[in-house]
């Protein structure tokens, strides 16, 4: 089986913790790969077509699947957040 075949085959963990909550005030505390789901799917689809955000949603599907950080996953979302003129901080 070639790797990408085994990367199609890994059952997404959505449950995996990131290293350190992050806060969104008036929004949302962000605490697993799951809350991140959820934040990306409320935002306007043109947001989410910005590079920045499809980063994001490719880091957190990753993620998901085990083959990157879920600290990779908050680096980068704090930064389109950030990009955005979104405060964001860790609990």
């Amino acid at each position: 089986m070639n790797a990408e075949a085994v990367r199609a085959t890994k059952v997404p963990d959505w449950s995996r913790r990131l290293p350190r909550p992050l806060i969104i005030p008036t929004v949302m505390t962000l605490y697993t790969l799951t809350d991140v789901r959820e934040l990306m799917r409320h935002l306007p689809q043109d947001r989410r077509a910005r590079p920045t955000w499809r980063h994001v949603q490719a880091t957190l599907a990753n993620a998901a699947r085990g083959d990157e950080d879920p600290l990779d996953v908050s680096i980068a979302l704090r930064l389109a957040l950030m990009l955005d003129r979104v405060e964001c901080r860790p609990k």
